[in-house]
């Protein structure tokens, strides 16, 4: 599965460099940015890497659902059995998609990323550091 991260501005290769450095050169992972560059055409860019693909399956990850970027994206893999949209990107989450081996059937690849998009949003977290050094502290 090819994993194309797109994003407005710089977000997607940023999350590409940082899962990177994290697990070593991705050879399936891409990252596309959007109004980054005065006159880059987005679609067109999209367009172009996903013509690399062939006939692989691609799963899309967006910064932000319903955002320009995840409008087009919806727009260009309407009707396409293996082509997949995960909206809300984050670190946790990319990481899990890059090492999870997925189905063949689209159902099946559909559940797996219900899954795993569901263990991604436990990770989210308000951490009070107040209440973490008091309790650190009634610890010892």
């Amino acid at each position: 599965m090819q994993i194309v991260l797109a994003s407005h501005s710089m977000l997607a290769a940023g999350m590409k460099q940082t899962a990177e450095f994290i697990m070593g050169v991705q050879n399936n992972l891409h990252a596309i940015t959007a109004y980054a560059e005065e006159g880059q055409e987005f679609r067109e860019e999209l367009v172009e890497l996903v013509a690399k693909f062939g006939s692989e399956s691609v799963l899309f990850l967006t910064d932000l659902k319903g955002g320009s970027v995840n409008r087009i994206i919806t727009d260009f893999i309407k009707g396409q059995e293996h082509y997949y949209l995960v909206a809300g990107m984050n670190l946790p989450l990319v990481l899990e998609l890059l090492v999870t081996p997925y189905k063949e059937q689209r159902s099946e690849v559909m559940n797996q990323l219900k899954t795993i998009t569901e263990k991604a949003s436990t990770e989210l977290e308000v951490i009070d550091v107040n209440e973490l050094e008091i309790a650190l502290e009634d610890d010892f």
